[in-house]
């Protein structure tokens, strides 16, 4: 009898010495809607929330096929500095990577979305010293998101896929996790085990492995995205002091086939978040421009796998931001180019960038001088600006004016975002705040939501050249006195010659929380689609 109790007495005495001086505090788990900071360890949401339970230690999920869930789980450090931590999510049921989907040294990051259905990543922290003020919300007022002053607020996703990292005593790690759902998928529940481990000698406390439950629906989302989108980033040959420039000591100088390498995995990254990308400053048409246009960059032979493969991309800009002047002649080049290479494609003369009333007259001149091609600017409808599509800022929209607009031949669309008309992209914002957007869109009726910029590495608004974004949240000033956290910064570089403390050591674009939100409200907005297809259109209608 005594050899058998025994061996359990040891084991229980262990587990408590175990418990008593983990180097892992503890672990729990949460969806995608929520901001925790670094110092926050008695959070409200620990002990039980809409996706986990700390007493069945299970994090319980749903999703439609060809869908991207995320979900994050949070480390927190206990009395000392741990080494070596990772967290691990091999398989849920059926859906695992396939065996080269793994970052090294060696990895092809032109296919980085081939057999990758499984991404985790590590949450990195930006210092709040600042708060967003004047163009996203009026400061000190109902509209500016409470809580976030001084904290350590989660941003960049950095992929880690089982590297390991150093967890701090006494604070949160966050792990982002998103996982694809293949369309071959079978519906019912799959199941896995999310790990951590150490190589302090491993994670003893029983919460160190969180069962996983994902409840896979017999729908599929569609590849096309019910709601269409824009998103620049400054990856132009003539911007290459911009976001190139974080990856090569003299952009300039870098390979036409590298820097267009690396400005097809911003096109891939973009597509893998139900989100249209874009670059124009192109003075021509060229072979690049093509491939993406007929959606050749974004079949499985240029290496991309998830929504929307082979998919063209379906809007293009010429001369974004008012870049360069359209004359008639090149505006009939590029009519017939379109006409002939990707006719369903929607295109426009890009006139002034936010023009004032004052130049009205200037941008209805820009427009007639590049006729045919329909013109385009930001700002509200307004009569005397003789442009064929409108894109109005979030507090400037208005049902009324875009229905007259629309009376009169107009395509009105909205972008950017204010607090409290929209949701906003700032990083002192809640989580949710992206994921607002598409709601809003589907419920109006805007065809397309476009945001400024992705990014914003350098702030040139502001004069101050360079930012390290990386360890500063307030990249965005101008000279009305400004100040922005994360403006036009949706896409971390993922190396940054600039500031090598600051370089993460892989050649693509690496997401943030904000950007994950807003393809979560529009993958939330598939879901309503879906619904309404079914017949139940004034169930939608009042739902939202």
């Amino acid at each position: 009898m005594l050899k058998r109790i025994l061996p359990a007495l040891l084991l229980l005495l262990a587990l408590d010495a175990g418990d008593a001086a983990a180097e892992v505090g503890a672990v729990w788990a949460l969806d995608d809607g929520t901001k925790v900071f670094a110092g926050t360890l008695d959070h409200v949401l620990k002990a039980k929330n809409g996706v986990f339970d700390a007493k069945t230690r299970t994090i319980k999920l749903f999703g439609a096929r060809n869908e991207i869930i995320a979900f994050q789980v949070i480390v927190q450090g206990g009395d000392k500095p741990t080494k070596g931590v990772s967290v691990v999510l091999d398989s849920i049921g059926s859906i695992r990577n396939d065996t080269d989907a793994r970052l090294s040294a060696k990895a092809d990051l032109d296919r980085y979305y081939i057999g990758r259905r499984i991404e985790v990543f590590k949450e990195l922290y930006l210092q709040i010293k600042l708060r967003s003020r004047s163009i996203v919300w009026k400061p000190w007022t109902e509209a500016q998101p409470k809580g976030f002053m001084n904290k350590l607020v989660p941003d960049a996703l950095v992929p880690i896929d089982n590297k390991t990292f150093d967890l701090p005593s006494k604070r949160n790690q966050g792990v982002w996790i998103d996982v694809y759902i293949p369309k071959s998928t079978e519906p019912g529940l799959h199941k896995g085990k999310v790990l951590v481990r150490s190589t302090d000698g491993g994670c003893k406390i029983p919460a160190c492995l969180l069962k996983v439950e994902l409840d896979v629906l017999p729908q599929t989302l569609p590849d096309k995205p019910t709601l269409a989108t824009m998103l620049y980033f400054s990856g132009s040959d003539d911007d290459r002091d911009q976001m190139a420039s974080r990856y090569w000591k003299d952009p300039w100088k870098a390979s036409d086939e590298d820097v267009e390498k690396l400005r097809e995995r911003h096109f891939k990254f973009g597509r893998r978040h139900r989100l249209t990308m874009f670059i124009s400053h192109d003075k021509k048409p060229h072979d690049a421009l093509l491939k993406r246009l007929t959606g050749q960059t974004f079949s499985a032979e240029a290496g991309y796998d998830g929504p929307g493969v082979g998919l063209p991309q379906d809007v293009y800009p010429i001369h974004a931001f008012g870049s360069a002047k359209l004359d008639h002649k090149s505006a009939n080049m590029w009519v017939d180019w379109f006409k002939k290479n990707a006719p369903k494609v929607t295109y426009f003369y890009y006139t002034m960038d936010e023009p004032t009333p004052k130049d009205h007259d200037k941008v209805s001149k820009l427009a007639a001088a590049g006729r045919p091609a329909p013109a385009f600017t930001t700002a509200k409808y307004a009569p005397s600006l003789e442009v064929d599509m409108f894109t109005t800022l979030a507090n400037e929209y208005s049902v009324k004016l875009a229905d007259k607009a629309k009376k009169a031949g107009k395509i009105v669309w909205c972008y950017n975002g204010v607090r409290p008309y929209s949701g906003t992209f700032m990083v002192d914002d809640t989580a949710i705040s992206p994921r607002v957007i598409p709601w809003i869109q589907y419920k109006y009726k805007i065809p397309r939501w476009f945001y400024w910029e992705s990014t914003y590495y350098k702030d040139v608004q502001g004069g101050r050249k360079n930012i390290d974004i990386y360890t500063e949240a307030n990249n965005f000033t101008n000279a009305s006195g400004d100040k922005l956290n994360g403006d036009g910064l949706l896409i971390y570089p993922g190396r940054d010659v600039i500031f090598p403390k600051s370089d993460q050591g892989i050649a693509m674009p690496i997401a943030s929380i904000r950007l994950k939100n807003w393809r979560r409200g529009l993958q939330d907005v598939e879901y309503l689609a879906l619904i309404r297809k079914k017949g139940h259109g004034k169930f939608v209608d009042k739902f939202v």
